[in-house]
């Protein structure tokens, strides 16, 4: 058994959960930080284990509330009333377009 190996099926690094959803990997870091994102801390490094991804996508998603799902992460910024309301707004307010926003994912994997 290569221990290598073993070790990367078992833990996350935050750019490696950044690309699984699809978001920057400072987001990832705030949400470990404020205790969202369930993870261990290896000196200045987080890892997130496999199974709370693997637990993620296993949650059946019509039983999730919007701070479940990530909307809940602006709840400390007083300058949000409502998660769902503001990621809305920031949709309605992204005047790229769809070839545009393909591209931008494009170059976060870069």
């Amino acid at each position: 058994m290569e221990t290598g190996k073993l070790y990367h099926d078992q833990v996350y690094t935050v750019d490696e959960v950044a690309a699984i959803f699809r978001i920057p990997a400072d987001t990832v870091r705030r949400l470990i930080r404020r205790g969202s994102l369930p993870a261990i801390r290896l000196g200045r490094r987080y890892r997130v284990p496999k199974s709370v991804i693997d637990d993620y996508f296993d949650l059946p998603v019509a039983t999730l509330c919007p701070e479940e799902l990530g909307l809940g992460m602006w709840k400390d910024d007083p300058t949000v009333e409502d998660g769902l309301t503001y990621v809305n707004h920031l949709r309605d307010a992204d005047t790229r377009t769809l070839r545009e926003i393909v591209e931008d994912l494009r170059s976060w994997r870069e």
